[in-house]
């Protein structure tokens, strides 16, 4: 398999491979275990106001919109959209658990 972009949030999951009943071989990616939400160190914090996005959210965090699964895993969601819901809420920006040695 292709090495993943620097902002994949598979980058780091191991690759795995498996041997279909024909005898090919084919490889994937394992399952993508999002950290329990005391792993996530605080850069900064970003309250929602009406007309956000996540995207946006991350392009003003860390200055690359898909970087955006970084704040909704720190947000406990498994919808991105859900995570600028409700208006008024406290969004952690969290540090790369890569950086921070918590993964």
């Amino acid at each position: 398999m292709a090495e993943l972009p620097l902002n994949s949030r598979y980058r780091y999951v191991a690759e795995r491979r498996t041997t279909l009943p024909s005898g090919d071989e084919v490889a994937f990616l394992g399952r993508r275990v999002i950290p329990d939400l005391d792993k996530y160190t605080p850069l900064d914090r970003h309250r929602v106001v009406e007309g956000d996005r996540i995207d946006q959210v991350s392009t003003g965090a860390y200055g690359d919109p898909l970087l955006y699964w970084r704040i909704v895993d720190a947000a406990g969601e498994s919808d991105p959209f859900a995570a600028c819901r409700p208006v008024g809420r406290t969004l952690i920006i969290p540090l790369p658990i890569e950086v921070t040695g918590n993964g």
